[in-house]
């Protein structure tokens, strides 16, 4: 195809027969240097890549990168120094730094380096052996990849080549399940008319084959050697870029001919294999290398994804700033008392005891001196070990959420999967969550149901929608087609009539379903099998089939079809692709009777305003009748045709060329021309597919709206067809007001949005009046979104949205989506309030923008591809999944890890302060009263390991008794706040202070049994910190809520870990190897050997926990959240059934005792024998009570698992017959007893009490237990 006169110009290259004057070694070397200053980019002025094939000379002077490859973070000779300033530029790390800096500066180190030295050298020594070995695994990943080899053209034969060494401008020959090398342009292809099947699994994830198709010019070359060496092409593409589905080039083939002019060709991505594809169903392809290594469109993808960071990070740092304010205050408070001590109290103690050593002998001095001091002493106020246990504690989380067999989808083998590690507490938090529908809410299974041709509907009756539901029952029979798929069910026989007689409109419908589409065909086992990029096409395609417009094959130059029986050649003059813009796609075929028609399929928006006038009664029954099947929430698309004169078409055939061959927005010239053909369509009717909802929908969207999470759905479709997909997803109630807001200009919108403003005041009054709540769902079309997300619309619409308890968006773009999305996200009406958590889920690539938005991205693997999983940071099968992922996963890992963050500042602040009460008592001197090993291993062994079991683990409700409305403790952020922080700082503040002062009075006079004092340091240190560990411990222990073996091991095993370690740290052996470092030397021997610490410790710990106990129990009683009033009900509940229980068993025990057989004995399956003594009992002894002697050699017991009183109170049936010789005079009900079928009368009149709950709608629905598995 020769391009026009007036065809952008392209640079051609000189003729192979010119000899160009090769570059000198110099002058590559300042070449080089220009590209390493970025004077230079090896690409032309222009901003565009040119390369030729055959021409290694010309590539190499281009100085285009080699095809070697590297993902690693670190260098061998930079790991140490770059992973350690990473890991400085974190504020705790950076904090700790100084600490240790402090300490070596002899004047003001009041606790040795290596106390310090050790924590942070397991902090950076953890971190940074996790960054090598991930790194050492990218490595070995990139070795193995760069090794790999490919047959590269060079002198004139096929030679195997690493990867590495891959040229620009190479002819690569690859084989059959090999993968792409690099980026090339497809030459030529083993399969006929220069086919390439292809699998993208790398890129998108996707496993289904796609087709690559070469230029029928360059597919004659084949795999010779002597045609590809002889091949000079010049190619002229755009630079490297992360586009996966776009390319923009022209290749320029020179000819033999010295004077013949320059053939150019457009390249698109349809022509392009990238690196990472593999090669599938083909024996081999010939590529031209265009990209190579990190310049491939693969390597350009894999940048770090932006990173999300939750409002608990945020509050974190927050936090670590306001503790490095309060500690810096604390010291200075310090600094005054040094100040104070020194001038009063100084003088006299330097003579006596320490004298004043120059630069430390006046009292200014000392206290400047003392403010580093005490940072040192107190630098555990900050701490920092909390972001590897946060990081610990979510891997955790993430762990149980990849294990979970609930969320595990059997039918694809799909299990759910946390794709990120940092986000599982905002999973607690979510109020907006955003959803596509197709293959979201519904399965992405096309199936075509109805159709409207020339006015007529085939598919269903005329009238309302109720007759159109009813279809006929028994299907069409296409036993006659052998191309028919027996998958495909039809009722209406009609339609097959009309195709049988050959009736033209329906003959025009169905040519245009046959031929307009991009589907490539196969045959497997001698069945015709169909490759579709979309589940829309190949329903269609497959309902055409079945009629007998059967579509066969395709080239790059005609489409086959074999139409009732009888084949027909079409030649391929022109595709117009589908794109988001378009919403449609068109085809200019060459027809066998020799005429040029255009076939065009689209949505109703886009392809009604391009047909002609001619019958406007057609339109308006194909309307109503595509409004009926929307309503049924089927989609719709519009089919049309025309017939194009051969003298139009050529006129638009040079402006399309022209179009096909401009490297500046080409894909704007292209579409330009489109509208230019695309006009005066006549239409032929419209289609009706089916797309079922997912299993559990409704249910999951009922349970998200009792958690007061707000659903939003963003879809393509019509109006009609998302209203009454909200209808059947229970997504609009039938209370509910709809709301629609459907204006075409901005003032109409900003006009329309005041009115239903109105409209929701008026309806609340009026709902007030009567007693009820009003609720509204809002529907919005994409037009008028448009408008509303201007700047001057945006906030009214969206406190209108706010108000809605529902919103669907409808014929919406990806662009659109991601907006409504960030509207919602950042909208805060006052500056202090927390964030819109926000969630975006989808299946298909159009939602990755909206995904990536939103606070946290869910993808689901479906039908469209893996776009939306790589994307997302958690994906499953389902959308029902959801809901266990929310109000699951999400309310614990929330509940966890605000759990932890309390504890964990508490246990630091109760440890650090004790440092500061002790301050008077050593004069300010900033003197430690712990043991230095004790301070180093406090954060380390002694108090780490329960809580992050709590963080991981723990349970406030099971998922049988957690209703959906205990959600809102998230979304109110009522765990974790600053209040909340500065609670558990005062908790550390006041049991810090009895850790100190009840042990101080307590042995104050207290002497040993070798009559000496106890009031020594060592002493009383060793004393605190044993008592310190102790309560710090049983404060966990009361902050458990679910105890499995693995929490008594760690919270007990904590306490025992510190009488192990200080019998070692205290031993006389420790001692003789270092005195300094072992200075505590038998502390501990002479602690637990004191009556008075036991009774001290016991003491602390009542008066140090009490008060924690009374403050949470009269918060519950008086300003409880939900979740705890759903708590302390169902606790309530239990004791009031326990209560009953022991008042229903008093009566039938007189009668047990007087059937219990004689003759039981040990051995009974199910649990200890009972035993009955030989003589008789009377019922006077077993009436009411039964001796702890009786109950020895009884072994009374209840070994149901639900509880035997459930099952009496609610008349439950018998569990098992009891053995007995004689049952005549046995009482109705039956209980096991220790093994026994024991029978007893059924009560009367017994209901367990249920605890009050709040007077409001959602207090009185949280009451009702909803199971969210």
């Amino acid at each position: 195809m020769n391009v026009e006169d007036d065809a952008p110009s392209v640079a051609v290259s000189p003729s192979k027969h010119e000899v160009e004057k090769p570059m000198t070694t110099f002058e590559r070397w300042v070449d080089q240097i220009k590209i390493l200053l970025g004077f230079k980019t090896g690409e032309n002025d222009q901003g565009l890549r040119v390369l030729r094939s055959n021409d290694p000379q010309y590539n190499l002077e281009q100085n285009f990168p080699d095809n070697y490859i590297s993902t690693t973070k670190y260098k061998a000779y930079s790991f140490l120094i770059v992973n350690l300033c990473e890991q400085f530029s974190r504020l705790a790390n950076a904090y700790f730094l100084l600490i240790l800096i402090l300490q070596l500066i002899p004047q003001i180190a009041a606790l040795d380096w290596w106390i310090t030295l050790l924590p942070l050298l397991f902090v950076l020594s953890v971190t940074g052996f996790k960054d090598a070995y991930d790194d050492i695994q990218r490595w070995r990943s990139d070795k193995s990849i760069n090794n790999r080899t490919t047959s590269v053209l060079v002198n004139n034969q096929w030679t195997e080549t690493k990867w590495s060494d891959v040229t620009v401008g190479s002819l690569l020959r690859i084989k059959c399940n090999e993968s792409i090398p690099a980026d090339v342009l497809l030459v030529s292809s083993s399969s006929p008319n220069g086919l390439a099947y292809i699998e993208t699994a790398e890129l998108d994830g996707e496993t289904n084959l796609k087709v690559r198709q070469s230029l029928a010019e360059t597919e004659s070359l084949m795999d010779d050697v002597g045609s590809l060496s002889t091949f000079f092409g010049r190619v002229q593409c755009e630079l490297p870029n992360n586009r996966l589905d776009k390319f923009i080039g022209l290749l320029a083939i020179e000819s033999m001919e010295e004077n013949e002019d320059l053939a150019q060709y457009s390249l698109d991505n349809d022509k392009i294999l990238l690196r990472g594809m593999v090669l599938k169903n083909t024996s081999w392809v010939v590529g031209l290398v265009i990209f190579t290594g990190h310049q491939t469109k693969l390597m350009m993808n894999s940048g770090k994804p932006s990173l999300k960071r939750t409002n608990v990070d945020k509050l974190l740092n927050k936090i670590v700033y306001y503790i490095l304010g309060l500690l810096l205050a604390l010291c200075t408070v310090c600094g005054v008392g040094s100040f104070i001590w020194e001038n009063i109290r100084g003088e006299e103690f330097s003579k006596q005891y320490a004298p004043w050593i120059a630069p430390l002998d006046t009292a200014i001095v000392i206290a400047l001196m003392r403010i580093p001091s005490y940072i040192i002493v107190l630098n555990t106020l900050v701490p920092i070990s909390l972001y590897v246990s946060v990081e610990m504690i979510r891997l955790g989380q993430s762990m149980f959420i990849n294990w979970d067999l609930l969320m595990y989808h059997n039918d694809t083998d799909t299990p759910a999967r946390a794709r990120s590690t940092a986000l599982n507490e905002e999973l607690g938090q979510i109020k907006y969550v955003f959803s596509d529908k197709t293959g979201t809410l519904t399965q992405n299974v096309m199936v075509f149901l109805k159709g409207s041709i020339n006015s007529i509907q085939y598919g269903g009756n005329s009238g309302s929608d109720e007759d159109i539901a009813k279809s006929p029952s028994k299907n069409v029979d296409f036993s006659w087609n052998k191309y028919a798929d027996p998958k495909f069910t039809y009722t209406d026989e009609s339609l097959l009539t009309a195709v049988k007689a050959r009736d033209p409109e329906v003959d025009k419908f169905f040519k245009v379903l046959s031929l307009c589409h991009t589907v490539m065909s196969s045959e497997e086992e001698g069945k015709l099998t169909y490759q579709a990029q979309s589940p829309d096409e190949e329903a269609l395609l497959t309902a055409a089939r079945n009629f007998g417009y059967v579509f066969l094959t395709r080239t790059q130059k005609t489409v086959t079809i074999n139409l009732l029986g009888e084949t027909e050649e079409y030649e391929m003059l022109a595709l117009l692709d589908f794109d988001n813009v378009r919403k449609r796609m068109s085809i200019i075929l060459r027809c066998p009777d020799g005429k040029i028609r255009l076939f065009c399929k689209g949505a109703d928006t886009t392809v009604i305003p391009l047909l002609n006038d001619s019958s406007p009664a057609k339109l308006e029954a194909t309307l109503d009748h595509m409004n009926l099947y929307a309503r049924q929430g089927l989609r719709t698309l519009i089919i049309a045709c025309k017939e194009i004169p051969d003298y139009d078409y050529l006129e638009w055939e040079k402006i399309y060329e022209k179009a096909q061959l401009s490297l500046e927005d080409r894909d704007g010239a292209i579409n330009a021309a489109n509208e230019l053909i695309e006009r005066n369509l006549d239409l032929v009717g419209s289609t009706a597919i089916e797309d079922k909802l997912q299993d559990g929908v409704p249910e999951t969207i009922a349970n998200l709206a009792r958690a007061s999470i707000k659903i939003w759905v963003l879809t393509g479709d019509k109006q009609e067809t998302a209203i009454n997909i909200g209808y059947s997803c229970k997504l609009i109630k039938p209370r509910m007001e709809v709301l629609i807001l459907e204006g075409d200009e901005s003032d109409e919108v900003k006009f329309e949005i005041k009115e239903l403003q109105y409209r929701i005041d008026e309806l609340r009054r009026a709902a007030k009046k009567e007693g009820v709540d009003a609720e509204f769902a809002l529907v919005v079309t994409g037009t008028t979104l448009r408008f509303a997300l201007e700047e001057n619309l945006k906030h009214t619409f969206l406190k209108l949205a706010l108000q809605c308890a529902a919103v669907i968006c409808c014929r919406v773009t990806p662009l659109q989506k991601a907006l409504v999305v960030r509207l919602v996200k950042n909208y805060k009406p006052n500056k202090t309030d927390d964030d819109n958590i926000t969630l975006a889920i989808g299946d298909g690539a159009n939602d990755v923008s909206m995904i990536r938005e939103a606070h946290i991205g869910v993808g689901i693997s479906g039908k469209e591809g893996m776009q939306a999983v790589l994307a997302s940071d958690f994906c499953f099968a389902q959308f029902r999944f959801l809901e266990r992922l929310i109000l699951v996963h999400g309310h614990w890992s929330y509940i966890r890890m605000c759990k932890f963050l309390r504890y964990f500042f508490f246990k630091n602040f109760a440890f650090t302060l004790v440092q500061l009460f002790y301050a008077p008592f050593c004069g300010f001197t900033a003197q430690t009263i712990f043991d230095p090993l004790y301070i180093t291993l406090y954060n380390v062994v002694f108090t780490s390991m329960p809580v992050m079991l709590v963080g991981i683990m723990d349970q406030e409700l099971s998922v049988e008794n957690a209703p959906p409305e205990v959600y809102e403790v998230g979304q109110l952020n009522q765990l974790f706040n600053k209040q909340a922080f500065a609670l558990s700082g005062f908790h550390g503040f006041v049991v810090a202070a009895g850790c100190l002062f009840i042990p101080y009075q307590m042995f104050a006079q207290s002497i040993n049994i070798d009559g000496l004092d106890q009031q020594s340091m060592y002493f009383i240190g060793t004393a605190i910190a044993g008592i310190v560990t102790i309560v710090v411990n049983f404060q966990v222990a009361l902050e458990t809520t679910l105890w499995t073996v693995y929490n008594h091991i760690l919270t007990w095993g904590s306490i025992i870990s510190w009488f192990l370690l200080f019998l070692v740290i205290c031993s006389p052996f420790a001692f003789h190897i270092s005195p300094d470092q072992f200075s505590y030397f038998d502390g501990i021997y002479r602690v637990v050997q004191t009556r008075i610490w036991w009774l001290t410790m016991v003491l602390t710990l009542v008066i140090c926990l009490f008060p924690f106990i009374g403050y949470r129990l009269y918060v519950i009683l008086t300003q409880p959240t939900l979740l705890q009033e759903v708590v302390y009900n169902i606790e309530k509940e239990k004791v009031s059934k326990l209560t009953t229980l022991t008042k229903t068993l008093k009566a039938p025990l007189k009668e047990i005792a007087d059937h219990i057989p004689l003759h039981l004995h040990h051995g009974h399956k199910g649990g200890h024998a009972l035993y009955a003594t030989k003589r008789q009992q009377s019922r006077k002894d077993l009436h009411g009570r039964v001796s702890s002697a009786q109950a020895s050699t009884r072994g009374y017991a209840f070994a149901s698992g639900e509880g035997y009183g459930r099952r009496m109170i609610a008349g439950g049936e018998a569990m098992v017959q009891i053995k007995r010789q004689d049952t005549r005079h046995l009482p109705s009900q039956i209980v096991d007893v220790e093994g026994e079928d024991i029978q007893l009368p059924k009560p009367s009149n017994v209901r367990p009490r249920s605890g009050s709950m709040r007077s409001s709608t959602k207090r009185a629905q949280a009451s009702r237990v909803v199971n969210v598995d």
